[in-house]
C-alpha cells in the first residue's frame, strides 16, 4: 500500500471507472477516483440530464442483457434500477418508400434467418465467433444467404446495435455474434427486447457511488489530472491541478497523489490528455495514436411529448435513407417522463471519423456549419417521416459526441489494447476501448471493470 493509503488511483468518473471502483472497494481495496467534471458529471457518457420532470439522456443509452452489469450488481449488493422499456426489438423498416414489419421480413424467410442467425449464436463458439471479428456483416450474410429480406435484416441489427456506417456492409460480424450468442446464453433466449433504466442511463451511477463510497472509497469531483506519473517504466501516481486560474493563460500548480496502480478510465480518444507519449514506448504510442480518434459520432435528436397518439409504441424504427439527409438512422421511444402521460422520441444518426463534421474539429468553423446542415436536414427527414412529432413537442433537445470506438473489422477483439498497458508496470486502461470489451456500451464498461478488478485483486 502506498505511503497516503491508496491502492489505487482510477482517472474517470464514467461507467467504467465507477464500476471498477465498486468492485475494488468491495474487496477492500482503498480506491480513489478523480474525476474532471462535477457531481453530476458522475457517469460520464451515460450520465443524464433533466428536462422539466423527464430524464434526458447524453445521446441514446440502453442497457444490453448480457450478464456484465447486472453481475457488478450482484457482486457490491446493490439493485439495478428499474427496466421502463414496454416494446420489442421487432420495430419496422422503412425502405422503397414503405415501412415494412422486421417480423414480416423475416418470417417470410425463416429458413434462410435461422440458418444465418440461429445456427451461428447457437453452434458456434465464442473463439469461432471472434475469428470472424475482421469479417464484415455484409460479407458474412451474404455468402450464406442470397435472402434480400434476411440481408435486410442484418443491415437494420448492424444500424441498431451501433459501429456501423452509413453503409451497413462494414460492420463486424464478430462483434455483433458475440453480443447476441452473449445475451442467448444470459437470458437462454434470444434477444427481443431493450433496457432503459427508470430515471434515465444516469440512474445506473448511483447505487455505484454509494457502494464505492460504503466500503471506503473515495470520489472527488472536479479534479483534474495533468499527468499519470510513469517512472522508468512503472506507475508512481498522479499529478492534479490545485488552486483556480486568476487569468485564463495562468499555470496551476499540480500536487502529486501517489498509488501503485493507477486506471485510466477516460474515453481513449482522450488518453494523450493524461498519458505522455514520452512515458511510452514508441510502438505502443502510436498504436494508441492510431485507435484513439477512429470513433463512431452520435447526432441525436430527442422530442418530448404527451400526446400518445402521435407514436404507436411498438418497437425501433430504422430507414435506410433518410428522405431529406440521404442517410440511415434509427428511432425509438423512452418512457422516461415522472409523468405516466409523458414520454420522449429520440431518433439517433451515426456518423464516421472521417465525416464532416467531426466531433473533434468542432472549433472551426466549417464543421459548426456542417452541423447545422446536418441536424436541419435530420429535422426535416423527421418531419417527413413523422408528422407531429417535430410541430407538437413539447421540448427538444439536440446534441453531438462521440460514442464509442467504431466497430468494424480491424477495430474489434485483438485489433484493440490489452487491459495492462504494455511496458508499464501499475498502468490499466479501460476506456473505450479495449480487448476485454467485448459487448458495448453500458454492458461493455461493466465487462471491462470486472475483468480489471480480477487483474488488479490478484497483483
Amino acid at each position: 500500500m502506498a505511503s497516503n493509503g491508496y491502492d489505487v488511483i482510477i482517472v474517470g468518473g464514467g461507467m467504467g471507472g465507477l464500476n471498477l471502483a465498486a468492485l475494488l472497494s468491495k474487496e477492500g481495496r482503498r480506491v480513489l477516483v478523480l474525476e474532471k467534471g462535477g457531481r453530476e458529471s458522475l457517469g460520464g457518457r451515460a450520465a443524464s440530464g433533466k428536462v422539466g420532470s423527464s430524464a434526458v439522456d447524453n445521446g441514446i443509452k440502453g442497457l444490453i442483457l448480457a450478464g456484465t452489469q447486472d453481475e457488478v450488481f450482484r457482486r457490491i449488493g446493490k439493485k439495478l434500477p428499474e427496466n421502463v422499456c414496454r416494446w420489442t426489438n421487432s420495430g419496422q423498416v422503412h425502405m422503397n418508400g414503405e415501412w415494412r414489419k422486421l417480423d414480416e421480413i423475416v418470417r417470410g424467410s425463416i429458413g434462410e434467418f435461422a440458418k444465418v442467425y440461429m445456427n451461428t449464436t447457437s453452434e458456434w463458439s465464442y473463439d469461432e465467433i471472434e475469428g470472424i471479428n475482421d469479417v464484415s456483416i455484409e460479407e458474412f450474410v451474404t455468402q450464406r444467404t442470397d435472402d434480400q429480406g434476411v440481408i435486410d435484416f442484418f443491415r437494420y441489427l448492424g444500424w441498431l446495435f451501433g459501429g456501423t456506417l452509413s453503409m451497413p456492409l462494414d460492420y463486424s460480424a464478430g462483434s455483433l455474434f458475440y453480443s447476441v450468442k452473449k445475451q442467448f446464453d444470459t437470458l437462454g433466449r434470444y434477444p427481443s427486447q431493450s433496457y432503459w433504466v427508470k430515471g434515465g442511463s444516469g440512474a445506473i451511477a448511483g447505487p455505484l457511488v454509494e457502494a464505492t463510497e460504503e466500503n471506503g472509497g473515495e470520489i472527488r469531483t472536479s479534479c483534474s489530472v495533468s499527468r499519470v506519473v510513469i517512472e522508468r517504466g512503472t506507475v508512481r501516481g498522479v499529478d492534479v491541478e490545485v488552486g483556480s486560474r486568476r487569468v485564463p493563460t495562468e499555470l496551476v500548480d499540480t500536487e502529486r497523489i501517489e498509488a501503485p496502480v493507477v486506471v485510466s478510465a477516460v474515453a481513449i480518444w482522450d488518453i494523450f490528455n493524461i498519458l505522455s507519449e514520452d512515458d511510452l514506448s514508441p510502438w505502443y504510442a502510436d498504436r494508441l495514436r492510431h485507435l484513439h480518434r477512429k470513433t463512431l459520432n452520435l447526432a441525436t435528436l430527442t422530442y418530448g411529448h404527451t400526446d400518445r397518439e402521435l407514436w404507436d409504441f411498438s418497437g425501433p424504427r430504422w430507414t435506410q435513407e433518410g428522405p431529406v439527409s440521404g442517410r440511415p438512422w434509427c428511432a425509438s421511444d423512452l418512457e422516461y417522463g415522472e409523468d405516466e402521460s409523458e414520454y420522449q422520441v429520440t431518433f439517433w444518426m451515426q456518423l464516421g471519423w472521417w465525416d464532416k463534421p467531426n466531433v473533434f474539429e468542432m472549433r472551426e468553423a466549417s464543421h459548426k456549419a456542417a452541423l447545422e446542415r446536418l441536424f436541419d436536414d435530420f429535422e426535416g427527414d423527421v418531419r417527413a417521416l413523422f408528422p407531429g412529432i417535430v410541430e407538437d413537442s413539447k421540448w427538444r433537445l439536440r446534441s453531438f459526441g462521440p460514442a464509442t470506438i467504431m466497430e468494424t473489422p480491424g477495430y474489434v477483439g485483438s485489433s484493440l489494447v490489452d487491459i495492462e498497458a504494455q511496458g508499464v508496470d501499475g498502468l490499466y486502461l479501460i476506456g473505450e476501448r479495449t480487448r476485454a470489451a467485448k459487448v458495448m456500451g453500458v454492458y461493455g464498461a461493466a465487462q471491462v471493470a470486472l475483468a480489471a478488478a480480477e487483474r488488479i485483486l490478484a497483483r
